[in-house]
C-alpha cells in the first residue's frame, strides 16, 4: 500500500486509460459442444487401455554436507491402466481402494547421475555426466526396446546422420573446444577431431551445458526428466506398433505436461511428431478410429487461464485454440508466427467436463500437431487451425470423461497414479537414496 500512496506514482497512475474487454468479450467463447465435435456420432472402436507417464527426480546430499557432494535420480512411471477393472468400479457407489491400486501395470525407467563434485571414470563432472547418460540409455528398456533404439531412431528421423549414418554435432561437448559441425559415430563413444574429447551420441541433446561442476544440478536433471519422459511415453506405443499394430486404436497415450520438449532438446519434438504421425496414417489407411495420443498441462499458463474460465464454459465443451486466441487470452507473443513452433508437437484445446463436484473439471489438452503442407507426419507450413481435421477429438474427450477422478480437482487416474508411483518424496529420498549412495561411494573407496 505505501508504494501506491507515493506522492510521485499516485498521479502517474492516474494518467493511465485502463480498457480491458467487456464482460461480453471476456465471456463470448468459440466453445463447440461435445455433440457437435468431428467423430462425436460415431466414437469408432472402444478404448480398452491407457498408458500414462510421469516422472519425478531428486538430487541428494552425500556424506558431510561441507564437503557438497551430490548425486542425482530420475524415476519414470509407465502406468498401463485396465479400463475394463475402472469401468466395472465405477458402477459401484464406493470404489475399493486395492481396486484402484491394481488397475494394471507399473513400468519404471529409473536411472542414476552423477552431479556436483561426484566423478565417472573422468576428471569432472561435466564429461561423467555426459558418460552416465549414454550408459543409462544404453541400458534402460521400455518393453524391451532401450531407450538408445528409440533416441537413435528420433536422430535419423530429425536428419541429424549423415549418408554413411555419423552424428552431427552442433558444438563439441568439451567447454573449452570450439570445434562446430562435427561428424562422430552415433552408435558408439567416438572422439572430437579437434581436442580428442569423449563424445558420445547422447550429446546431440546437449543436456551437459546445463551440468555444473560447483552447483546443484537440479536443472539438469529437469531437462534430462523430461526428455525421457517422451521417450517412454513413445516407447510404449512403439511397443504396440511392432507386436500388433491394430491395437493403436484400442489404446490412448496420456502425458502429465504439455506434447512439447524445451531447452537444449527441443529437437526431438518434430520426430516425435513424424513418429506419431506415421501411427496416425497407419491407422486411417487401415480404416481404423483415430489414434488418442494427449498431454495435459498441470500446471503453466493454460492451466491457469482453464482454471479462470471455469465457471463460465457449459461442460461437456471443447475450446480450440488458435494463435490469436492463445496471444490474446494466454500467453503474449508475435501474432505473425505460430505459436512454440519450434518446441511444441501438440496442438492446445480446453475441455469443460459435464460431470464432476462444483462446476465440473476443466482441461488444458493436447492433440497431435497437423500441418498444412504434407501428410500427417511431416511438419511443414502453418499449423491447421481447422478443428475438423482433428479427427481424433471425439475420442479423445470421451476417454478423459472415462477417466476424470472427483478425488483431485481436475483429475485424472492414470495421471494420479503415475504421479504417485514416480514420486519420490523429496525429504524421505534425500534420506533413503543419499545414504544407499553414501554406503556405496564408502565401498568403493575401501575397494580403491
Amino acid at each position: 500500500m505505501g508504494l501506491s500512496r507515493d506522492s510521485e506514482l499516485a498521479p502517474e497512475l492516474g494518467e493511465f486509460d485502463y480498457n480491458p474487454p467487456s464482460p461480453a468479450e471476456a465471456n463470448d467463447f468459440d466453445d463447440i459442444p461435445a455433440e457437435e465435435l468431428p467423430g462425436a456420432d460415431d466414437l469408432g472402436t472402444p478404448i480398452e487401455t491407457v498408458y500414462s507417464v510421469d516422472g519425478s527426480r531428486v538430487e541428494v546430499t552425500i556424506g558431510d554436507e561441507r564437503r557438497n557432494k551430490r548425486v542425482g535420480f530420475i524415476d519414470i512411471a509407465l502406468v498401463e491402466l485396465d479400463l475394463a477393472i475402472l469401468d466395472a468400479q465405477a458402477k459401484h457407489a464406493f470404489v475399493s481402494p486395492s481396486k484402484v491400486a491394481n488397475l494394471g501395470e507399473t513400468h519404471h525407467v529409473r536411472m542414476v547421475l552423477p552431479s556436483t563434485n561426484t566423478l565417472l571414470n573422468s576428471e569432472s563432472t561435466h564429461e561423467s555426466w555426459r558418460q552416465m547418460t549414454y550408459r543409462n540409455f544404453r541400458s534402460k528398456e521400455v518393453f524391451d526396446t532401450t531407450l538408445f533404439t528409440l533416441y537413435h531412431d528420433l536422430l535419423k528421423r530429425k536428419g541429424r546422420l549423415d549418408s554413411h549414418g555419423r552424428l552431427r554435432l552442433e558444438y563439441c561437448p568439451a567447454p573449452d573446444c570450439e570445434h562446430q559441425q562435427l561428424f562422430v559415430n552415433s552408435s558408439t563413444p567416438d572422439k572430437c577431431p579437434e581436442c580428442g574429447v569423449t563424445t558420445y551420441p547422447t550429446d546431440a541433446l546437449r543436456v551437459h551445458e546445463r551440468v555444473s561442476g560447483s552447483q546443484s544440478n537440479e536443472a539438469a536433471l529437469n531437462v534430462l526428466m523430461g526428455i525421457i519422459e517422451h521417450v517412454v511415453l513413445l516407447g510404449a506405443a512403439h511397443d504396440i506398433w511392432m507386436t500388433e499394430p491394430a491395437r493403436l486404436e484400442r489404446t490412448a497415450f496420456i502425458k502429465d505436461g504439455p506434447l512439447a520438449q524445451f531447452d537444449t532438446g527441443a529437437w526431438i519434438h518434430e520426430p516425435i511428431h513424424n513418429r506419431i504421425g506415421e501411427f496416425k496414417q497407419y491407422l486411417r489407411a487401415d480404416e481404423r478410429s483415430p489414434l488418442v495420443y494427449t498431454g495435459i498441462h498441470k500446471t503453466g499458463d493454460f492451466a491457469a487461464y482453464a482454471e479462470s474460465v471455469r465457471d463460465y464454459l457449459d461442460g461437456p465443451t471443447v475450446l480450440p485454440f488458435s494463435n490469436d486466441d492463445i496471444y490474446e487470452y494466454v500467453i503474449a507473443g508475435d501474432r505473425n508466427k505460430d505459436y512454440a513452433y519450434k518446441t511444441y508437437y501438440g496442438k492446445n484445446f480446453l475441455y469443460k467436463s459435464g460431470k464432476g463436484t462444483g462446476t465440473g473439471h476443466v482441461l488444458a489438452f493436447l492433440t497431435p500437431r497437423q500441418y498444412e503442407e504434407g501428410d500427417l507426419a511431416t511438419k511443414e507450413g502453418d499449423i491447421v487451425q481447422d478443428v475438423d481435421a482433428y479427427d481424433e477429438l471425439a475420442r479423445t474427450i470421451s476417454v478423459l470423461e472415462r477417466i476424470l477422478t472427483i478425488q483431485y480437482r481436475d483429475g485424472l487416474i492414470p495421471l494420479v497414479l503415475a504421479h504417485e508411483a514416480a514420486s519420490i518424496p523429496e525429504a524421505l529420498g534425500r534420506i533413503v537414496l543419499g545414504t544407499l549412495a553414501e554406503a556405496m561411494s564408502e565401498a568403493s573407496e575401501e575397494d580403491t
